[in-house]
């Protein structure tokens, strides 16, 4: 059989194509390697048994992503890595306050305006402090705390009229307006290397006395999990690089939610982003990829009936050990 894969490289240690490639190889699989970005892609796909692309939460790559991977999925039938089910909601919190609730997945009280009246209104009546949030945004990007209903409506004014490119304070500059405004204009709202968020606003409950969350990530029937403290002086944990994956640390009641919340999203592979309210878990945030060398760390994974197996792997195997079986269910 045959896999195209698109090629990434996120880093150190954070590249997944060439351990899928090799693994591939290894287990008798021909690869070729694709360009997603050419006009071309289409007709490298022909003769394909699957597709595997990493793709990362940059807005040029989910243009693409979100366009051409249900055409391959669903109208080329090839089994693809990562299928509908496991990413359409990827790096996209307004999606996942919908999706997460609506399968009965515990989240905190999650609020999105699109109206800028009723937003004030909400502001005005709220309990402070309240989490605002883009959609967008990885290792804590994008999230703010704010503590008055002053400060909400400063952001709300702010994105309901020329919009912002992040939450830093920077943003209600004149100099930053004027260059949101313009690049509205010449690029269809979106920013060069960066995504203009405008008309809608998201707040989030804020749950007090959360030090770390954890995060679970499970692949097929593994679930590998570590805590992440927050930064000095802030209420974030991810992206702080301050974590630990000591198994007798990780309360299991978080692995099994974490299997639960796999099972009914159907996924195959997914990382859990967990905070506690009144000792229970709540899910804060979900992602079809992560981080590879920080779910190698884990001294290993629990499966479903909450087992331990010692050892550690890289993510990759496990993907490509799971998609080598789909792919032999439905091709042999």
């Amino acid at each position: 059989m045959r896999i195209a894969i698109q090629p990434d490289d996120y880093g150190p240690n954070d590249a997944s194509s060439p351990i899928w490639s090799r693994l591939l190889v290894d287990a008798g699989f021909e690869v070729d390697h694709v360009d997603v970005y050419g006009a071309e892609i289409l007709q490298q796909l022909v003769g394909c048994h699957g597709f595997m692309w990493r793709h990362g939460h940059a807005p040029h790559m989910r243009q693409i992503a979100r366009r051409l991977l249900p055409v391959i999925e669903n109208e080329l039938n090839l089994e693809v890595y990562p299928n509908q089910r496991t990413c359409w909601h990827y790096d996209d919190k307004i999606a996942q306050s919908y999706l997460l609730p609506a399968v009965g997945v515990p989240i905190p009280h999650t609020w999105i305006w699109y109206d800028k009246s009723k937003a004030i209104d909400f502001a005005y009546k709220a309990n402070y402090p309240l989490v605002l949030k883009l959609f967008s945004g990885a290792g804590s990007t994008n999230v703010k705390l704010v503590s008055s209903f002053t400060e909400s409506c400063k952001w709300i004014e702010q994105r309901f009229s020329v919009g912002v490119t992040s939450l830093d304070d920077e943003q209600f500059s004149y100099s930053c307006r004027i260059k949101n405004a313009i690049s509205t204009i010449r690029y269809g709202g979106i920013l060069i290397n960066k995504e203009l968020h405008k008309n809608y606003v998201l707040f989030q409950e804020f749950i007090p006395d959360n030090s770390y969350d954890t995060r679970v990530t499970v692949i097929g029937n593994r679930a590998f999990a570590y805590r992440r403290f927050n930064r000095p002086n802030d209420f974030r944990a991810s992206g702080s690089g301050n974590f630990d994956v000591d198994p007798a640390k990780i309360d299991l009641h978080t692995v099994k939610l974490a299997f639960d919340v796999t099972k009914r999203l159907n996924v195959s592979s997914i990382a859990i982003d967990m905070l506690k309210s009144n000792r229970s878990p709540l899910v804060g945030e979900i992602s079809y990829t992560y981080v590879s060398w920080m779910v190698h760390a884990c001294p290993g994974h629990w499966d479903k009936d909450l087992t331990w197996h010692e050892g550690q792997i890289w993510p990759e195997e496990a993907q490509v050990e799971d998609f080598i079986a789909r792919l032999k269910a439905r091709f042999t």
